[in-house]
């Protein structure tokens, strides 16, 4: 079979679930290629027609060939970015056919708007598509995730779910707000999670079993999904409990002023430390430096750094945004979203608790979960079943 892989986000910004995915399946014997139209932010990248051509082009990386197009958005104008964003890859789907010819199905990442493009598509060429949904927005509905929702998605994400062959959502717990938007009653929706190199991210023996002092680890850089405002003030709290304890946090954009003020806020400020925005070697370096992992999210569907975390050992404190096949109570804490006595209570129990839990249970749980192995044949069967029906 032939997989067309249609990412809503792809390197540079993101989008690294859709390689590995594409890589494993290359690796299980699937012929897999990529149309990946790259928006790019005006604030981050400089326009270069160098770097970022203003022309689609062709090209093989990791042997995988990849049709790619760069665009920026236009400011401040929602609905027609979407539908600039889709006209732009259903034409790059017509190139892409007339040099290839039409693949047997296509693999939607997000279906907003990735998802938009493959029903057009389907609607045009008859060509199957099932979509895995990556957005956290999908999962627990705080009032956060709820305003992501625009009135005007509405009518764009009833024709994506309704037609889709199969839906792949991340999590379990974002199956509920799917199928909102699914006109009729949607059988075909199987939880598959993100695949992880649990080879790379695996526990190693420390010398001592708890750090002096005690180390808890957050890998996520600073934007409003991530809870910071919750997380600095939680350890706060911790702090006047325990005084002998550390938090270091691996990530990027912690020079914000919006951060920086949260900073200032912490009275124990001298007990965080920053790595940075670094590789994923110096990233599992970090991971089995510290004791335990934090994750304050108000929104997520899957975790990729909680479950590096847990793949290399460590137990989690994480809110209710965490679903619980991914971190059961053998593995940590789940704490409610959006509260700081909750989150610093969490953090308490895990420093007082840390001996009961096993960094070899924890890392052949998220194994069994989504080692490329696993994940892979359970796409597979949803490809077969997808095209026996086609």
């Amino acid at each position: 079979m032939r997989i067309l892989e249609l990412p809503s986000w792809y390197l540079p910004e993101g989008g690294q679930f859709c390689l590995h995915q594409s890589l494993a399946l290359q690796e299980a014997g699937v012929e897999v290629h990529i149309i990946a139209n790259v928006v790019l932010p005006w604030k981050k990248y400089k326009f270069s027609l160098l770097e970022y051509p203003l022309e689609p082009f062709f090209h093989i990386e990791n042997n995988i060939p990849i049709y790619r197009y760069y665009s920026w958005r236009y400011p401040f104008i929602d609905i027609p970015n979407i539908h600039k964003w889709v006209k732009k890859t259903h034409k790059l789907f017509k190139d892409y056919k007339d040099k290839y010819g039409l693949p047997d199905l296509i693999h939607v990442h997000s279906s907003m708007w990735g998802g938009f493009a493959a029903a057009l598509i389907k609607e045009e060429f008859g060509v199957p598509y099932v979509i895995t949904e990556h957005r956290g927005i999908f999962g627990i509905a705080t009032e956060y995730a709820k305003s992501k929702f625009k009135k005007e998605y509405t009518p764009f994400l009833n024709n994506i779910f309704s037609n889709a062959d199969y839906i792949i959502p991340v999590s379990s717990q974002q199956i509920g707000k799917i199928k909102e938007y699914c006109e009729q009653d949607q059988p075909n929706i199987r939880t598959i999670p993100n695949i992880l190199d649990t080879s790379f991210f695996h526990p190693i023996n420390r010398v001592d079993k708890k750090n002096e002092p005690f180390t808890f680890v957050s890998v996520n850089g600073y934007n409003a999904f991530k809870g910071y405002e919750f997380l600095l003030p939680a350890f706060d709290i911790v702090c006047d409990q325990h005084p002998d304890i550390h938090l270091r946090i691996v990530g990027e954009d912690f020079q914000t002023r919006g951060f920086q003020k949260l900073l200032n806020k912490c009275k124990n400020k001298n007990k965080i430390s920053f790595a940075g925005e670094v590789g994923k070697e110096q990233v599992r370096e970090e991971l089995w430096k510290a004791d335990a992992f934090v994750i304050a999210s108000r929104t997520e569907a899957q975790s990729v750094s909680t479950v590096e975390a847990m793949s290399a050992g460590l137990p989690v404190v994480g809110t209710s945004v965490t679903p619980e096949e991914i971190l059961p109570k053998e593995c940590g804490y789940i704490v409610p979203v959006e509260n700081i006595p909750a989150l610093a209570d969490g953090l308490i129990r895990m420093i007082n608790n840390y001996d009961s839990f096993d960094s070899n249970t924890i890392s052949n749980h998220i194994k069994g979960m989504v080692s490329k192995e696993v994940v892979t044949k359970q796409l597979l069967e949803v490809y077969n079943e997808v095209l026996k029906k086609s």
